[in-house]
C-alpha cells in the first residue's frame, strides 16, 4: 500500500506560528483595555497643578486617573501620562484645546468616564467647563442661563439682554403703534441684573424701544434658562 505525502515550505508554518502569535497578542490587549475600562478612574487631590503634573509624568497616578486642584480651579484627567484640563482653567496641564477632538471622543471614547467624572467634579466645585458642548449641558441641567444670540425681535421675558454696557433682565417685551410718528416699534421693560448693572443704566425698572424694522435684523446676546431634556 502506498500513501501521498506533500512536503510545504518551512516558512508556510513559520507564518501561520506568527499570525497565532499576533492574534493572541491582540486579544490580550483587547482584554487587557477591556479591564482597564471596568476599573473606576481614581480620583486624587492636590496642593498645586504642578505637583499633579509631576505626579503623572512620575507614574505616581493612573492612566485614566482624575486631578482635581481646588487651590487653582482645575480639574483634568490622566491620558497615559499626560495631565489634560477639563475646565477653562489649566494651570500646569495641559489645556483642553490641545486635544485633536472632544475629550470624550479621545482615543476611541477610551476616557469617556473618566471625563465625564471629572465634568461632574468640576460643576460640583463650581468650575466652568472647557468643552463648550459640555459647559452649556451643564448650565441646561443646573437650571442656569445659557448665551445665546437671536434677533431681538425673539427677545422673551426672563431673558437676561447684554445691552448698554450692562446685563439687563427682561421683564416684559412687545411691539406698538408709536402715538406720535405712527411707525411700529419694538419696545422692552428691564432691570439691571447687578447693582452695577443698574449704576450703569438706571435704578429699578425701565424701558427703550427701537423700530420694528431695526428689530428685526438686529442680533443681540441674551442669557436664557433652557427646559432641561433629560428631566
Amino acid at each position: 500500500m502506498s500513501s501521498t505525502h506533500t512536503e510545504r515550505p518551512a516558512h508556510d508554518n513559520q507564518q501561520a506560528a506568527a499570525a497565532h502569535q499576533f492574534g493572541q497578542l491582540v486579544d490580550a490587549v483587547d482584554k487587557a483595555r477591556a479591564i482597564a475600562k471596568e476599573i473606576e478612574p481614581k480620583v486624587w487631590h492636590f496642593a498645586s497643578s504642578a505637583d499633579a503634573y509631576s505626579a503623572a509624568d512620575r507614574g505616581q497616578v493612573g492612566d485614566r486617573d482624575i486631578l482635581v486642584v481646588e487651590s487653582e480651579g482645575v480639574v483634568g484627567f490622566v491620558a497615559i501620562i499626560r495631565t489634560v484640563a477639563i475646565t477653562d482653567r489649566h494651570g500646569a496641564f495641559h489645556p483642553y484645546s490641545h486635544l485633536p477632538k472632544p475629550a470624550r471622543e479621545f482615543c476611541g471614547g477610551d476616557y469617556a468616564s473618566s471625563v465625564e467624572q471629572a465634568e461632574q467634579i468640576a460643576i460640583d466645585l463650581g468650575y466652568a467647563l472647557a468643552d463648550p458642548r459640555a459647559a452649556e449641558t451643564a448650565r441646561i441641567a443646573t437650571g442656569k442661563p445659557v448665551p445665546m444670540e437671536i434677533p431681538r425681535l425673539l427677545i422673551e421675558p426672563g431673558d437676561i439682554l447684554f445691552t448698554f454696557g450692562a446685563r439687563l433682565r427682561v421683564v416684559d417685551t412687545g411691539t406698538r403703534i408709536d402715538a406720535e410718528s405712527g411707525r411700529s416699534e419694538w419696545w422692552a421693560r428691564v432691570e439691571g441684573v447687578t447693582e452695577e448693572d443698574s449704576r450703569r443704566t438706571y435704578r429699578g425698572q425701565w424701558g427703550f424701544a427701537v423700530s420694528v424694522e431695526t428689530a428685526a435684523w438686529d442680533v443681540v446676546t441674551v442669557e436664557r434658562v433652557l427646559p432641561n431634556a433629560s428631566a
